[in-house]
């Protein structure tokens, strides 16, 4: 487990990614990790816990999170589906195909 935990708290509650791949917040509650980052509201200090890895999230009998997918790795098409996705809407706009097909 990571050992600072006041600064692992405030760095979910502030939803810091700078502090994505440094540790992992597992919810005991709802047995799902996050990356410190993630979108969902931050659950209650007593009900996380901090792992250095996925990897000992998952040992520990942890799932990932469908949001911010803490078992993807950065830069992998599955780290950022939404900007990915957006970015793909932002070309299809901007090459026209929108106005000639319709959405």
């Amino acid at each position: 487990m990571h050992t600072d935990t006041e600064r692992c708290v405030r760095a979910v509650r502030s939803k810091d990614a700078r502090f994505d791949g440094v540790f992992f917040t597992a919810v005991r509650t709802t047995r799902i990790y996050c990356r410190p980052s993630c979108p969902v509201a931050p659950p209650k200090p007593e009900n996380m816990e901090f792992h250095p890895s996925a990897a000992s999230c998952q040992r520990a009998g942890f799932r990932a999170c469908k949001r911010c997918r803490p078992d993807t790795s950065p830069g992998s098409p599955q780290w950022n589906v939404r900007a990915d996705a957006v970015a793909r809407a932002m070309r299809l706009i901007q090459d026209g195909v929108v106005d000639r097909e319709g959405v």
